[in-house]
């Protein structure tokens, strides 16, 4: 039965951030869980839209919308291709 766990990975696309995320997904993912990347930005990153989020926090978004270039310059993300294909990957072996 999937636990349905979430396991939270802070991610900033350095090389370190992208072991951290590979690890978690070797080490700590099961069938049933979900994954959240805690997008971190520089501190004077925020700015614009960004501000409305300052009390909720940014919206979640799947990882089907993750790599869609509309989205990305909404959040002003730049997801890394490494990261996009640990995310998916995990995806396919973990169902």
């Amino acid at each position: 039965m999937a636990s349905g766990r979430r396991l939270g990975v802070a991610v900033d696309f350095s090389p370190c951030s992208v072991k951290a995320l590979q690890w978690t997904v070797d080490n700590l993912v099961r069938e049933g869980d979900n994954i959240i990347l805690v997008i971190v930005s520089p501190e004077e990153y925020e700015h614009g839209e960004m501000q409305l989020w300052s009390v909720t926090g940014s919206p979640l978004i799947p990882l089907a919308e993750f790599n869609d270039s509309t989205l990305s310059k909404k959040y002003e993300i730049k997801p890394s291709p490494e990261v996009i294909k640990i995310a998916t990957t995990a995806v396919e072996q973990k169902k």
